[in-house]
């Protein structure tokens, strides 16, 4: 039966800032926390998310989005 309802106080502690994610296998994993000048960035299909530092060039921006 699948869980549809889980009270808070039933997730395990952990740090502030942390976040829950799943794994290519649907296993529940967490995601480190980022720095304060820092996104979460997508690393793609089956990889965990990242916290990175922001890209305030123009020219590093475009690469980083394929232009």
């Amino acid at each position: 039966m699948p869980l549809t309802k889980l009270d808070v106080k039933g997730i395990k502690d952990g740090t502030d800032g942390q976040l829950i994610t799943w794994d290519a296998s649907a296993v529940a994993d967490t995601v480190a926390t980022g720095g304060a000048t820092q996104v979460l960035t997508s690393q793609g299909t089956g990889a965990k998310p990242v916290f990175q530092d922001v890209v305030d060039n123009a020219a590093a921006m475009a690469l980083a989005l394929g232009g």
